[in-house]
């Protein structure tokens, strides 16, 4: 399956469902491909320390606990901190394949400025890049969680990866979770 690699915590965003496009400069990133893709979280972190980082780690956490809560809405304070610890031991990974996603667009980024949701825009760089010479947006869809994360050396540009059968979409995230090796 075709893969790409991205910094966390953008690998961990488009696992919970908080990034639907990522952006890549124009002038190598344009494709016609559709379809499946693995989203691999590089094996070293971004490290930076800046206010982006705080309100992206901010973001995650909000998500992560709506989604418990979601999925699981009568279980106790403890299980509830578990369960968090776990899914962010499933998401928030370097140097592994965490989800997979369908690619079905990619689009000029200067079609998608101003219209897409500021949260959806906090996520991706929508400029015309540092060059001025354009960005493409991936619109990413249909979500799938890895039942684990997958342990792979990735790399820059395109890459493969080898998947024993592509996961399934049979439930919302909140169903995928399987946080506790049972159902909720």
């Amino acid at each position: 399956m075709r893969a790409l690699s991205l910094w966390q915590p953008h690998a961990a965003a488009i696992a919970l469902e908080l990034k639907p496009w990522e952006t890549r400069s124009a002038v190598h990133w344009s494709t016609s491909y559709r379809g499946p893709l693995a989203i691999h979280a590089a094996k070293r972190p971004w490290n930076e320390g800046d206010e982006w980082h705080q309100l992206a780690g901010a973001a995650l956490g909000c998500r992560i606990v709506e989604l418990i809560v979601k999925a699981f809405p009568d279980i106790d304070e403890d299980q509830r901190k578990r369960a968090n610890v776990a899914l962010r031991d499933r998401v928030l990974v370097f140097g592994a394949v965490v989800c997979v996603v369908d690619l079905v667009d990619c689009s000029p980024t200067s079609k998608l400025r101003g219209k897409i949701s500021a949260e959806h825009e906090f996520w991706g760089d929508f400029s015309d890049g540092e060059d001025g010479r354009g960005r493409v947006a991936f619109k990413l869809e249909n979500m799938r969680l890895l039942a684990a994360p997958l342990p792979w050396r990735g790399m820059q540009g395109w890459f493969d990866v080898a998947l024993d059968g592509e996961p399934s979409r049979e439930a919302p995230i909140p169903e995928q979770m399987g946080l506790f090796g049972g159902s909720k």
